[in-house]
């Protein structure tokens, strides 16, 4: 395992990190024995970073919206804090439906709040999440009293850096330039489908900020399980995912692979979050990620996904 420096930060980072959505049952029934089996597994294969958010979770998974940021807790509360990073997010309360709470208290209970579910006393990061949702009517007050409340619990020292995360290229080419933030996170913006985080990197490093890229799979979509109930996918999507899929079983390759190692590929991505809450999966996904990358077979991938490069799925507008 690989491991880099986050932006002007002093976090010394894993380049593949444990997104601990799944082990909140996001994307299937997550079996709490199983997750915390899988997040100690991670630790022991060399990932030192973890990050999950008080929404990743469903109403019929074990504990609520909240249960990715318990079941996460129980995992890490006998390793010692001091070798790992651990990330989470504050103003969005749940994920299905999404409501979301920027304002300056409900950021700070936020941020009380998981600080208990997850069994320590300070934070390495945390993000505002999702702030371009319902078509951006909470960005003016998580730019203002989101982040006021985040610079006050640094100040504080219950959280060591912070910053946003999202999936807006629009409102993160505006944000990057015009707020002090330590780290952005980004979702699926460099993947086999997409790889608009290009154009945001050099925005990004003038400003010293660290980087997070998120969803490798294109958030379920370039998997062979296929994309979750959430995912607003249209029929062409799911048919060109469909020959893609077939191409891939023809030649005998995993396009879970191709995906995490195209991923992995830019030396300028610290680090890489991607979920899973099996055992079985985490030690596939970081065999892979020791491979050398099948670039041939990539670009035979890429071609044949062209006609999704770049879409914008909007995530946030499935409770219009």
């Amino acid at each position: 395992m690989r491991y880099n420096t986050l932006g002007n930060t002093t976090i010394s980072i894993s380049e593949l990190g444990f997104g601990a959505s799944a082990i909140g049952g996001m994307f299937n029934r997550a079996e709490k024995n199983e997750a915390l089996k899988t997040v100690h597994l991670a630790f022991d294969r060399g990932i030192n970073y973890f990050d999950t958010s008080p929404a990743y979770g469903r109403m019929n998974s074990a504990y609520g919206p909240i249960t990715s940021e318990i079941v996460l807790g129980s995992a890490l509360k006998d390793m010692k804090r001091s070798e790992f990073v651990l990330s989470t997010k504050a103003g969005k309360i749940s994920s299905l439906p999404p409501e979301l709470n920027f304002s300056y208290h409900a950021i700070i209970n936020s941020v009380e709040s998981s600080l208990e579910r997850l069994q320590t006393d300070y934070l390495d990061i945390v993000f505002l999440h999702d702030i371009e949702y319902d078509k951006g009517r909470h960005l003016d007050m998580a730019l203002n009293e989101g982040l006021e409340a985040l610079r006050d619990m640094k100040k504080a020292g219950k959280i060591r850096f912070f910053g946003v995360s999202c999936y807006s290229i629009e409102v993160l080419n505006n944000v990057i330039p015009n707020y002090d933030l330590d780290v952005v996170l980004v979702h699926n913006h460099y993947t086999l489908i997409n790889n608009q985080l290009l154009e945001l990197i050099p925005k990004i490093k003038e400003k010293g900020m660290g980087l997070v890229s998120a969803s490798p799979f294109a958030s379920g979509l370039l998997t062979n399980q296929g994309p979750p109930d959430w995912y607003p996918t249209s029929k062409k999507d799911l048919c060109i995912m469909d020959k893609t899929l077939n191409f891939c079983k023809e030649n005998n390759v995993h396009i879970e692979k191709l995906a995490i190692q195209y991923a992995l590929g830019n030396p300028e991505i610290p680090t890489t979050l991607f979920s899973c809450n099996q055992q079985y999966h985490l030690n596939q996904n970081v065999d892979w990620s020791e491979e050398p990358a099948d670039n041939v077979m990539i670009e035979n991938l890429c071609t044949l996904l062209e006609p999704l490069r770049n879409k914008d799925f909007d995530f946030g507008a499935y409770n219009d």
